[in-house]
């Protein structure tokens, strides 16, 4: 018997495949799971639309990526969002009651103008992620025109931070 999902959190994570740590977020359509389950649109509009803050239009999709295992005070999950000319790997984390905490864009590739940005992450096993992207003309004739790295950091509470680097500590 098929049961009809309810917006219940724990069906919504199960949605989520565990993720074993450290976990390289590439943006390369070829490394999004195609034998994910779409998200039913009751747990897309309780648990994800709160973060994007938008309407969802037919040309954008939620996929589950994968699931932080392993945190005490917070659930953590990743989900991949494609619309056109660009698709993000989002980190979000939410109380253990399904409440959101947290969100970031931590990969992807996105066309803007005459430029498009990539960037990848590596979620590490002490929740830190470093994040590398770079720009690039869609034109080819520059094809890397700036790069830089970057870090951040899931908390305890499950709050996602900006790492400062010791350059920036020192001021």
């Amino acid at each position: 018997m098929n049961q009809v999902p309810t917006g219940n959190f724990t069906e919504f994570i199960e949605f989520f495949p565990p993720l074993e740590l450290p976990a390289s977020l590439l943006p390369d359509i070829g490394k999004i799971p195609t034998d994910a389950l779409p998200l039913p649109g009751i747990l897309l509009d309780t648990f994800i639309l709160p973060f994007e803050g938008e309407e969802v239009d037919e040309f954008t999709e939620y996929i589950p990526y994968g699931r932080i295992e392993g945190t005490r005070q917070f659930e953590g999950i990743i989900y991949w969002k494609a619309g056109v000319m660009q698709y993000e790997f989002i980190l979000a984390t939410f109380t253990k009651d399904g409440l959101p905490i947290s969100h970031a864009i931590i990969g992807g590739m996105r066309s803007e103008d005459k430029t498009i940005l990539h960037s990848v992450a590596v979620i590490h096993e002490d929740l830190s992620i470093t994040i590398a992207e770079g720009t690039a003309a869609t034109d080819a004739s520059d094809f890397l025109r700036q790069s830089n790295t970057y870090q951040m950091r899931i908390e305890s509470s499950g709050i996602i931070n900006y790492d400062l680097n010791e350059e920036e500590n020192e001021e």
